[in-house]
């Protein structure tokens, strides 16, 4: 069943009620709140059929090519392998056929291609990942875009959220589209002045490696945000997430997030609010996470404005504009 008609029923369900909407589409309650708690924390990305992967015993592991590619990115000239010795004299032992399968699975097996991966990821990327053990508060933001489906009162619906990863402070805006356009504006209206007003020391911006804004701007996507960012004095680093250990540091933030705000958001989407209303009104929703949601940080209770203070021994507060209802 494909996501569009799991989300069609879900929305049937807010409307009709679970246990008719269940009935008439033949599936259980538990499969349907199933859906419901997958949808609340990914979108319409959560209503995907979830693929098992079958991985042969002897797969190359996500950290070996993960090594080998980087050893590829710094020696693009170098074949399976001279490859295969640079892994030896590391202390690892791989076979050569192994280290083609990795140039093979990433289309690199001819000089060319590795030459255009070594400069592209150079230049598309940081080539350090943020210490996420070390970070400070507001150092690294995380990004993503959100697709909520489309609803008959509102349209296409699209949450853009700017995530600090140690203090949980977001900035976040609704918009109908995925496009530059929308990222510039909540980078330059949104994320950049809180970060200033809350004298964040931002290095680092992270974004999930399969965004649907990076599969749409592709190439354009690294200079157009380096020109926002210049023009905004705001010195940061774009990395990309795409390893295992990222991905589940992550992903639980951006699931908790997003469950609270479609917690919020259904509710007024069933009542009939119009798109901008209900942006408005998420507008809202996030000033008082940010200064009134009070979760428990290292077994003290803050929110997050208050947990990033703590940290950094000072009383900021959000920006003015902040605490009023605008329209974008």
């Amino acid at each position: 069943m494909n996501n569009n008609l799991k989300f069609t029923i879900l929305s049937e369900g807010f409307e009709n009620g679970v246990s008719a909407t269940c009935k008439k589409h033949h599936i259980s309650r538990t499969v349907y709140y199933k859906w419901l708690k997958r949808y609340k924390s990914s979108g319409m990305e959560g209503l995907n059929d979830i693929k098992k992967e079958f991985v042969p015993p002897n797969k190359t592991s996500p950290e070996m090519e993960s090594t080998i590619l980087n050893l590829i990115q710094s020696y693009p000239d170098y074949g399976p392998r001279a490859i295969k010795y640079l892994v030896d004299e590391i202390g690892i032992s791989i076979s050569e056929s192994a280290v083609y399968n990795v140039m093979k699975r990433n289309k690199l097996t001819n000089k060319k291609s590795r030459i255009k991966f070594a400069t592209k990821t150079n230049g598309d990327t940081s080539d350090v990942n943020p210490p996420y053990d070390d970070l400070r508060s507001g150092e690294c933001l995380l990004f993503w875009i959100t697709n909520y489906g489309r609803f008959d009162t509102v349209g296409r619906l699209y949450e853009y959220t700017f995530f600090d990863f140690k203090s949980k402070v977001a900035c976040s805006r609704l918009y109908d589209d995925i496009t530059f356009e929308n990222f510039e504006d909540i980078l330059a209206a949104v994320a950049i002045p809180v970060a200033q007003t809350l004298n964040f020391n931002t290095n680092y911006l992270c974004l999930f490696q399969d965004e649907e804004i990076i599969k749409r701007i592709k190439k354009g996507f690294k200079v157009n945000v380096e020109k926002v960012v210049k023009r905004n004095s705001f010195d940061v680093k774009t990395h990309v997430l795409n390893s295992i250990e990222e991905l589940e540091l992550t992903h639980a933030l951006r699931s908790d997030y997003t469950d609270k705000c479609l917690t919020f958001l259904l509710p007024l989407i069933q009542e009939g609010l119009s798109f901008q209303a209900l942006k408005l009104r998420f507008q809202q929703y996030v000033r008082d996470y940010n200064i009134s949601h009070r979760p428990t940080f290292n077994n003290e209770i803050h929110s997050p404005v208050s947990y990033h203070n703590s940290l950094t021994n000072t009383n900021l507060v959000l920006p003015l504009w902040a605490y009023i209802e605008r329209e974008y």
